[in-house]
């Protein structure tokens, strides 16, 4: 029996809750993605922050890579920051 390979069709998940994130989705995962301006040029181009199996784990990894993009006077900082974004994608999304 010949079996043909299964495709794979790219969706993406745009939200101005996400933003400046997006996640590209398949039939096998999450891609979270960043778009950033090129200081100098200013051109737009994205940025993969990674790869996840999960929409959760996507989400989580967004709000450490917001909360890593900031320097802080203390950790408690950071810990505020990280809980803030992780608080707005809950409020948003009952996740």
């Amino acid at each position: 029996m010949n079996k043909k390979a299964k495709k794979s069709y790219t969706r993406y998940l745009k939200d101005p809750v996400l933003e400046p994130y997006y996640l590209q989705l398949d039939d096998y995962g999450y891609v979270l993605h960043r778009n950033i301006v090129a200081g100098e040029s200013g051109r737009d181009y994205s940025q993969v922050i990674g790869y996840y199996n999960n929409l959760a784990g996507a989400l989580k990894a967004l709000a450490k890579n917001d909360s890593m993009s900031k320097s802080y006077d203390s950790i408690q900082a950071y810990i505020d920051n990280y809980e803030s974004v992780i608080n707005k994608l809950n409020q948003a999304y009952n996740i």
